[in-house]
């Protein structure tokens, strides 16, 4: 397998950040070289809505939370099909957010 760094596609999680989450002020996008995570800030829940996408043990685990308890955690060895899922549990989380 090919080792995809993360880090490598910050614009693209950016852009993809801004195009879901603009109008969502409670929400926070972190960065580092083998992780990328989309939170939701509420100090209320101590468990809030988050999707998170890491690379380790040479596999990528995708992990999508409700706000409530982990709904998915997904592993794959293709970074771009992690990538796909990334996006689509970050449309759902924004959904999600919006609704509540």
């Amino acid at each position: 397998m090919i080792n995809q760094n993360i880090e490598n596609d910050k614009i693209k999680f950016t852009n993809l950040f801004k195009s879901f989450f603009s109008d969502l002020n409670n929400t926070q996008l972190i960065f580092d070289d083998e992780k990328v995570s989309i939170i939701e800030i509420n100090e209320e829940n101590s468990d809030p809505a988050s999707v998170e996408l890491e690379f380790k043990n040479e596999v990528f685990i995708l992990d999508y939370w409700d706000g409530y308890s982990l709904a998915e955690q997904i592993t794959f060895e293709n970074y771009n099909e992690a990538k796909l899922f990334f996006k689509k549990f970050s449309k759902k989380m924004a959904k999600n957010l919006r609704r509540f």
